[in-house]
């Protein structure tokens, strides 16, 4: 048992330093870019995108080393686990879009706040946008990495809420880079208010994941979900001293659900899992 957990530590060591350096490596040129140190002869976006990949190029890289391509396939396989009841299903969508919405109704009527409304008047866009969103914007690339490789691992070490913490807290540090490169929207938020939005994120990714029998899709659906849901109801004001009040409001309402579930079930969020 000692040397189980001591090679599940040791994994997600690796898992963390390729994460950290495949992304930083990409996301290096743009940084010192947009800082003006030289021009880049390609959109910064092509280098954020590829520097995405990081999460998933090191889950891939060290699941083959594990137990070769088939487990890589089983993973990949994983991933797009649909089989999911139609509560979940609906949970897992409705909740980012109805508590965007409401951290940005919340900000209209307190501070006036002007939101961009182009997907609120193109309905049209926005299944296109979910598609976009769920291979490109984060999910695909990023999900099969942080809770399909270093969840599992995670909860067979700490209990759930502890393994949220430190995987919320980890995943917000690796897009600290985003914040210094220009045309990227978290180059627009205060990370004061990031960094505690990824870790509440990472209690409802836990909570789900947990929920639905560690269905890994549940990770990437709800990823995109909230993605989409941001870019229907956009929190912030993508310029220098924007309202960037939503993006608060927001993590207030879902730390608030947040709380509410860890007291609905303490028990749960306190037991340390032996097994996957």
């Amino acid at each position: 048992m000692k040397n189980s957990k001591s090679s599940q530590a040791s994994s997600l060591i690796w898992y963390f330093v390729l994460t950290f350096g495949f992304s930083w490596l990409f996301w290096l040129s743009p940084v010192l870019s947009s800082q003006g140190f030289f021009t880049l002869p390609i959109p910064n976006m092509v280098c954020v995108i590829i520097g995405a990949h990081g999460p998933l190029f090191a889950a891939v890289v060290l699941t083959f080393k594990l137990a070769g391509w088939g487990a890589v396939k089983q993973l990949i396989r994983s991933g797009f686990n649909l089989r999911m009841t139609l509560g979940w299903w609906l949970a897992i969508i409705s909740i980012p879009f109805i508590l965007t919405g409401i951290a940005v109704w919340v900000n209209v009527v307190l501070n006036d706040y002007q939101p961009d409304t182009t997907m609120l008047t193109q309905p049209l866009m926005i299944v296109p946008t979910f598609l976009i969103m769920f291979f490109l914007g984060g999910s695909f690339q990023e999900e099969f990495g942080w809770r399909g490789y270093a969840l599992p691992r995670l909860l067979t070490l700490s209990s759930p809420l502890m393994a949220s913490l430190l995987l919320g807290t980890i995943w917000g540090v690796w897009h600290l880079p985003l914040f210094y490169i220009s045309g990227v929207s978290q180059s627009f938020m205060p990370f004061g208010i990031f960094l505690p939005l990824t870790i509440v994120f990472s209690i409802m990714f836990t909570w789900f994941f947990q929920k639905t029998k560690h269905n890994l899709f549940s990770a990437l659906l709800f990823h995109t979900a909230i993605n989409t849901a941001l870019s229907l109801f956009p929190p912030i004001e993508q310029k220098i001293g924007g309202n960037q009040m939503a993006l608060t409001y927001l993590m207030i309402a879902y730390l608030c659900l947040s709380l509410l579930l860890i007291a609905k079930e303490f028990t749960f969020w306190r037991t340390k899992l032996v097994s996957n």
